[in-house]
């Protein structure tokens, strides 16, 4: 399952520690939030936490999101009538604070985009490295006979590709390339710098066919500093820590997340843009607990990558 935050938009989470995914649960399943909060904060994790509901016919698949000092950060609802996939468009949840949301599917154009579609993998992530977050969505009917029984439904369905310009997603599947003008049978997305030159690359794996990889050719042409967390006094591959880097007046923050989408699994380091600015002024990050030490970084080294360990002292 999926989770979409906005406006500083991550995806996914979980919770380190089977023990505290167990007493996690009961209070879940007990729809007592308050009492995940508190063991959320007592055990210094963050987590995605899925449930199913059933009210007469409809069945509900809920998640919620809590940070690791135990703050809900996001929920999620997605109504299913008798299991339908397509026909329901995505929603994208924007964190109004206090714990209210408010689905903004419609105002980007997801809503509309995705209303016939099954999606079976999705990220965020920075593909023209100027500091704000796109989207990539994979899609693909399940049953290979829907078109049989249904109208305007494909099994084999479009890639889409939005680009965060000027504090909107905007559509700009049409000029990605020829393998967004096709159909897929997509079973799984992945993001990851395969040929290590900055820009974000995609790996698509497809139901009875190759998997497709997307080269980028637009990251390179904006500066990016890269960047591979490792954890010390917190979990090694430091997730769940807030990174912030500013450039040119601009100020970014992102949490490093871990999962994927179905069966699949993101590149674990971070790609920061700065567009075309000729450096970074600076680098903060706030490693997760149980450390919750901040440090600054200055000077790194553009359009390459550079480990970063969390210091023991």
């Amino acid at each position: 399952m999926q989770l979409l935050v906005a406006p500083e938009l991550f995806l996914t989470g979980y919770a380190i520690g089977a023990a505290a995914v167990r007493r996690l649960a009961e209070p879940l399943d007990g729809q007592s939030l308050g009492a995940a909060c508190r063991i959320a904060r007592s055990e210094g994790i963050a987590l995605v936490f899925g449930f199913p509901e059933r009210a007469g016919d409809i069945v509900y698949n809920s998640a919620v999101a809590i940070s690791a000092g135990g703050s809900v950060l996001a929920s999620y609802r997605k109504t299913h009538l008798f299991g339908d996939v397509d026909r329901e468009q995505f929603s994208l949840y924007h964190n109004d604070g206090e714990e209210a949301f408010t689905d903004r599917a419609g105002e980007t154009g997801i809503g509309q985009a995705t209303r016939l579609l099954s999606r079976w993998g999705l990220k965020f992530f920075d593909y023209d490295n100027d500091g704000d977050l796109d989207l990539i969505l994979a899609n693909g009917h399940p049953d290979d006979m829907v078109e049989q029984y249904t109208a305007n439904v494909h099994y084999q369905e479009p890639l889409l590709l939005f680009r965060h310009f000027g504090g909107r997603l905007i559509d700009v599947s049409k000029e990605a390339g020829p393998a967004f003008q096709k159909m897929w049978s997509a079973r799984g997305l992945a993001v990851g710098d395969f040929d290590n030159d900055g820009g974000l690359d995609v790996l698509i794996s497809n139901n009875g066919g190759a998997p497709l990889l997307l080269r980028n050719r637009v990251g390179r042409q904006n500066n990016w500093v890269g960047i591979t967390l490792i954890g010390r006094r917190c979990n090694v591959d430091a997730i769940g820590a807030r990174v912030t880097w500013s450039f040119g007046g601009k100020t970014r923050t992102r949490m490093k997340t871990g999962g994927g989408s179905f069966l699949s699994s993101h590149d674990p380091r971070m790609v920061l843009g700065i567009g075309q600015q000729k450096k970074i002024d600076w680098l903060e990050v706030r490693w997760p607990a149980p450390s919750g030490r901040l440090e600054r970084f200055v000077d790194l080294p553009l359009n390459r990558y550079t480990t970063i360990r969390e210091a023991t002292r």
